[in-house]
């Protein structure tokens, strides 16, 4: 195998300057034009050429995980599996010394681009073993299980980069990488933070838009004697949900999380009777204290419903405030006494527009987790359809 692409390597080298040659080169009495249609048709087919032997040796190289996949998956799977005691950077010696031993034959048997390319079909079929791992078809497992993983491929990422004299990254941080990093960085996480990470997402979502597209909230927010106090003034533009083309809008105050706020209930409006643009003008105090609002997770959500007789109330959008922004609540300020002076805010409402938000995906996979299926059904009923 190694004689028949190093063979094969030596046409892609010898190939490889010649589209360059070609194109300094006289073409005779050609004219202007002539010469560039020619250089390019010629360049086109040097291209296809370099790409079709480039494919072919990935072809033959392919082979290597073919006849390594036994080690790597043993080696994986104790890494995966070993104790919690055992540090990430010993449980994870197995696999690369199993590497470096057949990376080590590679290096004296091919050539450098064909060791290369032996390094890029290694590292997929890592990932390929590190990603059966996020089955949870087995069982659930605990967030320690995934912080093991995200470990060892940081680690794994920094052994095939080799200071430079390894994989290239943009074949390394390839999309599997980006999916295993984004997957074992949430399923490390425990539920109360992914929550809050949730939270944090909405909240940029909610700063980066420009055109509201469900509507706008109309609100005033400010800590003031002890108390949170939330003015709801209007709402314009919410969609219609009736069968009229109108809703019965009301809105719901949360504080969250409940964990830190475990003693303010919701509190919601008065339902308006068929508008889109409905005004509530009203006001409600959360006593609480201006630490809890000031911890970087406290925010306060804001969503509209549409009331229904008979069926469920209808989502009709939903917007965040962070907390620790409200006047009064920020470090160094006192109580607001002059409330009358402050801006109203213009929020945009929001529909959750991922249905496979991996977020959420995370919190779907913690059957056993009352707070995450809580969590998960509620926003399941906030994603657009």
């Amino acid at each position: 195998m190694c004689i028949t692409v190093n063979n094969i390597e030596h046409v892609f080298k010898h190939l490889q300057p010649l589209a360059l040659e070609i194109s300094l080169s006289s073409v005779g009495s050609q004219d202007s034009q002539e010469k560039t249609d020619y250089q390019g048709d010629t360049n086109e087919l040097i291209n296809s050429a370099l790409d079709h032997i480039d494919s072919l040796i990935y072809k033959v190289l392919n082979k290597i995980s073919v006849e390594l996949e036994t080690g790597l998956k043993k080696n994986v799977f104790h890494l995966a599996w070993s104790p919690d005691t055992l540090p990430t950077e010993e449980a994870i010696c197995p696999l690369t010394n199993f590497l470096s031993d057949h990376l080590t034959k590679f290096n004296n048997a091919l050539l450098n681009g064909n060791f290369l390319r032996s390094l890029h079909v290694l590292w997929d079929s890592v990932l390929f073993q590190l990603k059966e791992h996020t089955d949870t078809s087995n069982g659930e497992k605990m967030p320690l299980f995934y912080d093991r993983l995200h470990e060892a491929l940081q680690i794994l990422s920094d052994y095939f980069l080799s200071d430079g004299r390894g994989l290239e990254p943009d074949r390394l941080y390839n999309d599997c990488y980006r999916e295993l990093d984004v997957i074992f960085g949430l399923a490390k996480m425990s539920t109360d933070q992914l929550i809050a990470e949730y939270h944090r997402e909405r909240l940029n979502e909610q700063y980066s838009i420009t055109v509201p597209e469900f509507g706008v909230l109309e609100v005033r927010v400010y800590f003031r004697h002890d108390s949170l106090c939330v003015e709801v003034f209007s709402a314009r533009d919410v969609i219609p949900l009736d069968p009229n083309g109108l809703s019965d809008p009301y809105v719901i105050i949360e504080l969250l999380p409940k964990r830190i706020f475990p003693n303010c209930p919701e509190r919601s409006t008065a339902v308006q009777k068929a508008t889109l643009n409905p005004q509530f003008d009203e006001t409600f105090e959360f006593s609480c204290r201006r630490e809890q609002c000031r911890d970087p997770e406290a925010v306060i959500c804001f969503t509209v419903m549409d009331y229904d007789v008979i069926t469920a109330n209808d989502f009709g959008g939903e917007a965040f405030i962070s907390l620790n922004t409200v006047s009064g609540v920020e470090h160094g300020s006192s109580s607001v006494d002059n409330f009358h002076g402050l801006k109203p805010l213009q929020l945009a409402l929001m529909f959750q527009k991922q249905k496979d938000h991996p977020i959420l995906k995370t919190l779907e996979e913690r059957t056993s987790d009352k707070l995450a299926q809580e969590c998960l059904k509620r926003q399941k009923e906030r994603i657009q359809d």
